[in-house]
């Protein structure tokens, strides 16, 4: 077998065990992460999209409370957000932060949506991955890992979204380069996870950053991968050095 072939295996190998060694640590708890929850209540990319926009720079927590009140105040469709005024949206997503900037966002891109696309999410969501991943990212308020969560979540592509927790974990595993770009660490993660296995790696990445391989004072003697972290190795040869 080529070197680089017996590369890619390792590194998938090593995908499996950290996915198999975070499925017996933690449960995937819907309502933990507010794309998920939209997702498995409505199938609707929509709902999709806008819980994630409402989640940038926020918690799952207060997120999800902004999509409940958006929903019992406005309504969850491009046509009543597209309508509403601009105030009412704002006071229903205060609670998630950055909510005048948001509260733009979701009504610019309610109104493409109308515009454009026939008032159905759907139909934007038309043709291959790559080309609905740079239509997304168009849209106000969409980026890089906007439009990854966005897809991944609704299995159009499969990759490994990277926000704060994810991109942390993978740096102190030694997966991801340190400063690397969103680009360069998305395929970084592509590489080590099997594409069945991406959607599932990024939500058990996230519960792993949140709950123990926190930014601050990570919680290493919890951690069920301490043989596998280029960081806990680091930190222990300086304490024995």
């Amino acid at each position: 077998m080529k070197p680089l072939k017996r590369f890619h295996r390792a590194m998938l190998s090593l995908g499996e065990e950290i996915v198999e060694r975070l499925k017996k640590h933690y449960s995937v708890e819907a309502r933990e992460y507010v794309s998920l929850f939209a997702y498995l209540r409505s199938r609707d990319p929509y709902e999709v999209l806008i819980a994630t926009i409402l989640s940038q720079n926020t918690t799952d927590k207060a997120a999800l409370q902004a999509l409940e009140r958006l929903e019992e105040k406005v309504g969850l469709t491009p046509s009543t957000i597209s309508k509403a005024r601009r105030k009412s949206i704002e006071a229903a997503i205060r609670v998630a932060g950055m909510y005048r900037s948001k509260a733009r966002f979701l009504q610019e891109t309610s109104r493409i949506i109308m515009s454009e696309y026939g008032g159905s999410m759907r139909n934007l969501l038309l043709g291959d991955p790559g080309s609905v991943r740079e239509r997304i990212k168009g849209l106000p308020g969409v980026g890089d890992k906007t439009a990854d969560v966005l897809l991944t979540t609704t299995g159009i592509l499969q990759t490994v979204p990277i926000d704060t927790h994810v991109g942390r974990v993978a740096e102190r595993l030694g997966l991801v380069r340190r400063g690397a770009s969103y680009g360069e660490a998305r395929a970084s993660l592509e590489a080590v996870f099997r594409e069945e296995h991406r959607h599932l790696a990024h939500l058990l990445l996230i519960a792993h950053g949140r709950r123990v391989c926190k930014a601050r004072k990570p919680l290493c003697d919890d951690c069920p991968l301490t043989d596998l972290c280029k960081y806990y190795a680091e930190a222990r040869g300086a304490k024995t050095a």
